[in-house]
């Protein structure tokens, strides 16, 4: 391949990243993108000796200088997935049971301590190494002999809060926390954007046992804005509506981590039977990755009806050349590349039976940039493979392109047709 069409590629391949994110923002933050290079996210299994009485809290923070808390996970079990995120340096880890139930340690409850933990850029995107000990945490059965640390502090209170108003909080869809200018710092600042608690999972309505919660979950590039013209026909007496808002430009896995452990979070804290989850675009990449953290893990998904919309399921093909070249493209991106590690792992788990699957796309599309039939931004060879037809229980196509296909009244006449006939007789909550 000559330098002139390799080039040529690499150009593309941004162009379709500006069509998925509707803008081209890409081309100016290649700056801002490498430094996602500079923090460290690790991902690992903590678990307690005996049944747990309460959450399990894991604490990361500075050793250099005075104990600084800097990031927080919870996980409401004996045994899950915890994960962090930090730029490079010497930290500390504690995990402790909380068995007071407010994410503050007390003398007595059993905990364990990691302290010394190196972090740095070779670790970006790797889960920690075995020989640090931070793959699995152990908490012990026994109340620890030491003193820990003092990171319980005004930054420690602040994370928690920050975590409150993250997960389960009120919004609504035209505030600011979805504002454009938002929605560019979670594509290409999205650590900074995660370490604010600018990511989460909110109810545009204060929580009601008798509902069920529909989760929409948005794409690259996207909000809870571009769901408005669907939420506005959404039967409030039979459902309520949760949008997710995550920084699309890190990598798919890590985005569908974080809404495993907000979907989880609100599972524990209000009990719900079910739910239904609607996706579009990479959030349906997003959505089945998160439902694979939590099958693999052994547990029963908390949702009974996935539809996704337009979901690029084999990928795009001009993200295979993203990563060539100076500019530094999201991570997100780089899953999208039609053989990408994420892509090959992501239908090995098998969907449950027991979980319904319908399936939307759009076919109103006419670009010269996306090879064959297509949206005007995904290709239908990618958002209808045989493999995922076959699982589906619904299919149905509209002449919609990508974008437009939300704003679709047939679409959204559709869509209510499949919630209610899937929401019948599901109770709302246990």
């Amino acid at each position: 391949m000559t330098a002139r069409t390799l080039s040529r590629t690499l150009r593309l391949a941004l162009l379709a990243l500006c069509l998925l994110a509707g803008g081209c923002g890409l081309l100016q933050a290649d700056r801002q993108m490498k430094r996602l290079d500079a923090a460290v996210y690790f991902t690992g299994i903590v678990e307690t000796e005996n049944a747990a009485r309460g959450p399990i809290v894991v604490v990361l923070y500075k050793l250099d200088g005075p104990p600084e808390p800097v990031f927080l996970d919870v996980v409401p079990r004996t045994r899950g997935v915890y994960h962090l995120a930090a730029p490079p340096g010497r930290y500390g880890i504690l995990a402790f049971e909380d068995v007071e139930r407010d994410l503050r340690y007390r003398a007595g409850e059993p905990a364990t301590l990691y302290e010394g933990v190196a972090l740095g850029m070779e670790a970006v995107d790797q889960p920690p190494s075995a020989a640090s000990g931070l793959g699995r945490i152990r908490i012990p059965a026994a109340p620890p002999a030491k003193v820990l640390p003092a990171v319980f502090d005004e930054a420690y209170e602040a994370l928690v809060r920050r975590r409150n108003e993250v997960f389960g909080a009120s919004a609504a869809i035209d505030e600011g926390r979805f504002a454009p200018e938002q929605v560019r710092a979670g594509l290409f600042q999205p650590l900074g954007f995660i370490a604010e608690g600018r990511s989460g999972l909110f109810l545009l309505e204060p929580y009601d046992p008798q509902r069920i919660p529909v989760i929409f979950v948005h794409g690259i590039g996207g909000s809870p804005r571009d769901w408005a013209h669907v939420i506005d026909k959404l039967d409030r007496t039979r459902f309520q509506p949760w949008v997710f808002f995550y920084p699309s430009g890190v990598s798919i896995g890590l985005s569908a981590l974080l809404l495993n452990n907000a979907l989880d979070e609100l599972h524990h804290r209000h009990g719900f039977a079910t739910s239904i989850v609607v996706a579009h675009s990479m959030g349906g990449l997003v959505v089945r990755g998160a439902l694979n953290i939590v099958l693999r893990e052994g547990r029963t998904p908390p949702v009974h009806h996935v539809v996704t919309i337009s979901t690029p399921w084999l990928g795009h093909a001009a993200a295979r050349w993203a990563d060539i070249g100076p500019t530094r493209v999201p991570g997100s991106w780089l899953d999208m590349a039609p053989d990408s590690a994420f892509l090959s792992d992501l239908m090995v788990v098998p969907r449950p039976a027991d979980i319904r699957y319908t399936l939307f796309f759009g076919y109103g599309g006419a670009s010269r940039w996306v090879s064959g039939n297509n949206d005007g931004t995904v290709s239908l060879q990618s958002m209808l493979p045989a493999g995922i037809q076959s699982r589906a229980d619904f299919v149905f196509g509209f002449d919609e392109d990508h974008a437009s296909i939300l704003r679709s009244d047939e679409m959204v006449d559709k869509l209510m047709q499949r919630l209610r006939a899937e929401a019948d007789p599901l109770p709302a909550s246990r």
